[in-house]
């Protein structure tokens, strides 16, 4: 594996976020003393690394096949999301317990900073998990499914699992996604959770779900409307993040365009989510 890396002004963060979207490979962290911001990309060939080297500056070195987000990331606060549930990624079994002691009641998702895959805290996934607990709560004595599109570390799936749902399939087109998922599956052992790499534009599901979540850039998501319509349950809930304020419009439009509309629309400084199902 090889890794680009630069370190910008914090100032920046929000263009490089933007600049990388959609791109599960990126890492941004932010140094001690909140001024500046290390930006990485982890990338499979030494060409890759060099491509964004040569259109970004900064530098590509060769990385073993460890997991270096984790060696170098410290444990930032729980995510408390409603009343019901509680994401950290703390991994110490004495840490864990001291939150579930403070929180009580709420339930723990564990979800450890692994490769350049979340744990959370970005708005977008922030987002997908209120609006998840919102209908774990409306499910709550009835049976449900879930389809997590495009999984990164798994948060949302396991994170509906441990809420209630009986059973929920993930997927990423990403194999190392795949691969950090399944171990935050069992970390946080969410039995219900099954997952597979897809490609989700060619993928063919057999199933429908009761709640769907895309957390996914505006392209993919208007690719897949018509083939998200036929995974949700006619009375299901579909659940997406990831689409910048400036793409919205043109998002909803296809949407609408494939029977799909919304009756939740939240905004989160450039991001927006929305939840709704069959107009």
């Amino acid at each position: 594996m090889w890794v680009w890396s630069k370190l910008s002004p914090i100032q920046w963060e929000d263009a490089w976020e933007e600049r990388f979207h959609g791109n599960p490979n990126v890492v941004l962290t932010r140094l001690k003393g909140g001024r500046s911001v290390r930006v990485e990309v982890y990338c499979d060939e030494e060409s890759e690394a060099i491509q964004v080297a040569e259109q970004f500056g900064g530098r590509v070195r060769k990385l073993e096949d460890k997991n270096w987000m984790a060696l170098t990331a410290t444990p930032g606060p729980p995510i408390k999301i409603r009343g019901s549930l509680l994401v950290t990624p703390e991994v110490d079994p004495s840490r864990i317990r001291e939150l579930v002691r403070i929180h009580g009641g709420r339930t723990v998702v564990r979800i450890p900073a692994e490769m350049a895959f979340g744990t959370g805290d970005h708005p977008t996934t922030a987002s997908c998990l209120r609006f998840l607990a919102d209908e774990a709560e409306s499910h709550r004595g009835r049976p449900w499914r879930m389809l997590d599109l495009g999984c990164g570390s798994g948060v949302l799936a396991i994170a509906a699992n441990l809420l209630g749902a009986e059973e929920c399939d993930a997927i990423d087109h990403d194999a190392k996604a795949v691969a950090v998922a399944w171990n935050n599956v069992d970390r946080n052992k969410a039995r219900g959770v099954t997952v597979t790499q897809e490609d989700l534009l060619q993928w063919v599901p057999v199933r429908q779900y009761e709640v769907v979540v895309a957390n996914l850039f505006a392209d993919v998501l208007e690719a897949s409307f018509g083939k998200i319509g036929e995974m949700l349950d006619p009375a299901g809930a579909f659940i997406l993040s990831g689409v910048l304020r400036e793409q919205w419009t043109r998002v909803e439009a296809q949407a609408r365009k494939k029977g799909l509309a919304f009756s939740e629309v939240t905004r989160k400084g450039k991001w927006v989510s929305a939840r709704g199902g069959f107009g």
